[in-house]
């Protein structure tokens, strides 16, 4: 049986991933630091929102791993797109 409910999530966190990777590339051409830092700790969480994990219960290799695995998800051509 197919979870929609789940695939649904996972293209919003998808979109919501490329969005703010563009935030994020654009912040950095434009030099401002501040934005792209901002960018960055809005992915990672982004990240752990869309596994469902918890920062506090992971250690920072697992951590890299998830945000690895969800930037692949998201920003390969043949994942999702909404």
């Amino acid at each position: 049986m197919i979870d929609l409910a789940h695939d649904v999530a996972s293209d919003e966190f998808a979109r919501l991933f490329r969005m703010l990777s563009a935030v994020n590339k654009e912040a950095e051409s434009l030099q401002l630091s501040t934005v792209v830092h901002l960018t960055n700790m809005a992915l990672l969480q982004l990240s752990l929102d869309w596994e469902g994990t918890s920062p506090e219960n992971e250690r920072s290799v697992k951590l890299n791993a998830i945000f690895r695995s969800k930037t692949k998800i998201a920003l390969d051509e043949d994942g999702p797109r909404t």
